[in-house]
């Protein structure tokens, strides 16, 4: 096969006359952000975007699609919309550089919401790869045409050359106001059911199971409305982070876990672990897949939160219809077991009804190695009424802007 440069443009550098400007405007600005998205983690462009964001000292802003945290930048790093710190950055923000994102719905467009306060004092520069693309989604005060693994070091460069610039006191306050809101949510979890005398509620099983990542695995997401108590209550921070959100699909959670594990493998010659965080009716779609996981002998920890019901189409009838409507085609049997399925296909399966033990299951699944699959029973009713800032999910889509 040909490599990629000999057919696309790949690493091509943008304008020197655009990278002087926007190292300029990044220089004197007040309270710049960095704005990431999913592409620097597929362009593997991490440690660029890092030696970038010590430059400009400044938090970093992920979208919801591009949550893998960079290494090194884990205490700035704030997801959008769903940590006080990042709308508190964005709102007071006068420059944002935008990388490896369309600037799309989850992102308001960078034109609407926690982005509105205080538009006419925010410059906007872009990196971006497709030149039809820009100013698409909103006007952009510095276009960067180019690839984001070659632009970013040109920006670090221009940067560094004009003596790069010092922290604004409200980064610490963001990073302290962040650590201080992850304790209170694992806090916030604590006190709901954990399993002992009712079924557990969803923030239990999202924190206990991600409190249980190894630091050095792959995560893999997948779900509705599962996910959306993830984006809340995560624990953890991890570096590779793969899931589905453009598609606007589920079910992709164990095809993507094996092909990356074996993707990962195959280019570092290094077993990973990973864990594939995700809930039942996504589960099923491609269950045939754990062949896959069993065959390949994959390290691979699949933690199932089970309510035998489409969580986010119950919600919908319950705020559309009210509650008792007969909410047709959204509950299925409660007959499953997912651990049991896991034995049929000669994977390990573990059955965990108490929050407390979420976190030894995962722990004797690394140990014993290949694939297993925890089921997790939760509340029906939390799972779909109780999702964590809701309101800020449905401002993606028209049903939160009328």
């Amino acid at each position: 096969m040909l490599p990629p440069h000999r057919y696309r443009l790949t690493d091509q550098g943008a304008d020197g006359d655009r990278i002087a400007e926007a190292a300029e405007i990044i220089r004197n600005a007040k309270n710049p952000v960095l704005l990431v998205g999913h592409g620097v983690h597929t362009s593997k462009s991490g440690a660029a975007v890092r030696e970038l964001a010590e430059l400009m000292q400044c938090p970093v802003i992920q979208t919801s699609g591009g949550t893998s945290f960079i290494e090194g930048l884990e205490d700035r790093t704030f997801p959008y919309g769903f940590s006080e710190a990042s709308i508190d950055a964005v709102v007071e923000s006068d420059c944002c550089v935008a990388l490896a994102t369309e600037l799309g719905e989850p992102s308001h467009y960078g034109r609407w919401r926690h982005w509105v306060d205080n538009e006419a004092n925010r410059k906007w520069i872009y990196v971006q790869q497709d030149p039809t693309a820009i100013g698409v989604n909103r006007p952009i005060d510095v276009p960067l045409v180019g690839d984001v693994r070659a632009v970013v070091p040109q920006l670090s460069r221009a940067l560094k050359a004009l003596g790069g610039r010092s922290a604004s006191p409200s980064l610490s306050e963001y990073i302290q106001r962040d650590a201080q809101q992850l304790e209170e949510l694992a806090e916030d979890a604590g006190s709901k059911s954990d399993g002992s005398t009712a079924k557990m509620h969803t923030s239990q099983f999202v924190t206990e199971a991600t409190k249980a990542f190894p630091k050095d695995g792959i995560l893999i997401r997948d779900g509705g409305a599962t996910v959306i108590f993830q984006w809340t209550y995560s624990q953890a921070k991890p570096h590779d982070v793969i899931w589905n959100q453009n598609y606007g699909h589920i079910g992709t959670g164990l095809p993507y876990a094996t092909g990356a594990m074996l993707a990962d493998q195959a280019a570092t010659g290094k077993v990973r672990p990973g864990m594939l965080l995700t809930s039942d009716s996504s589960f099923l779609f491609h269950v045939g897949e754990l062949e896959v996981a069993v065959r390949k002998n994959l390290p691979l920890v699949i933690v199932v939160g089970v309510d035998f019901q489409w969580g986010l189409e119950v919600g919908v009838y319950k705020r559309t219809f009210g509650h008792g409507t007969k909410e047709t085609g959204v509950h299925w049997s409660d007959k499953v077991r997912f651990d049991k399925i896991a034995e049929g296909f000669g994977a390990a399966g573990e059955y965990v009804e108490k929050a407390a033990d979420i976190g030894p299951a995962i722990e004797r699944a690394y140990a014993r190695g290949g694939c297993t699959v925890i089921h997790v029973p939760i509340d029906p009713a939390a799972n779909s009424e109780e999702m964590p800032n809701y309101s800020e999910f449905r401002t993606w889509y028209a049903e939160g802007t009328q």
